[in-house]
This record gives C-alpha cells, sequence and structure tokens, in this order.
C-alpha cells in the first residue's frame, strides 16, 4: 500500500500530464519572442495610453501622476532641509553664548 492519498496521486498524475507540455512549451525559441512581443506591445500601449491621459488631464487644468509625483520628490527635498535647518538651529541653541570683545 503506497503511503500517499489516492487524491494527492490524482493530483500529482493531472499535475504532470498538464504540467511537462507546459514546461516544454515554455522552454522553446517561439515562447521567447512571443514574450518579448508581448512585453514590447505591453510598454508601448502602456505609454500610449498615460500620454494621451496626461495630455487629456493638463488640458482640462488637472495634475497628472506625473506631476504629482514631482510634486512629492520636490516636498521630500523640502523636508530633508528643512530638518538640516531645525538641527543647525538646535545646535545654535545649545551653544555657549559668545562674548562681545571690547575695544
Amino acid at each position: 500500500m503506497s503511503s500517499k492519498p489516492l487524491w494527492l496521486r490524482a493530483v500529482h498524475r493531472v499535475e504532470r500530464t498538464v504540467g511537462e507540455p507546459v514546461e516544454a512549451a515554455v522552454r522553446t525559441e517561439t515562447y521567447f519572442d512571443l514574450m518579448t512581443k508581448v512585453t514590447r506591445t505591453t510598454k508601448t500601449a502602456k505609454r500610449t495610453v498615460v500620454g494621451t491621459s496626461t495630455r487629456a488631464l493638463h488640458v482640462l487644468n488637472l495634475p497628472a501622476s506625473s506631476d504629482i509625483r514631482g510634486l512629492r520628490e520636490q516636498l521630500s527635498r523640502m523636508e530633508r532641509r528643512i530638518n538640516q535647518l531645525s538641527e543647525n538651529v538646535a545646535e545654535l541653541e545649545d551653544a555657549p553664548p559668545r562674548r562681545k570683545a571690547t575695544d
């Protein structure tokens, strides 16, 4: 008697029946050529949709995702600069007062 349950043996048999032809197919040059074309087509389609939607949003005087991304980057730079300036001010406040030179 086998140690594997009947349902598991059935699943493995179906998996091998389907899996072997699929594995053989994805190792072919045709598959890689097809995937290259699909990837290029998908990228072109996305670029076209993004360009069209960006232009449409700008015509309506609305921000596009690229505009929002630019604002976020600018805000991050400003936050870093403000933090740096806050640290400088804190250092100046913690420093002992300088004595004025008398003539």
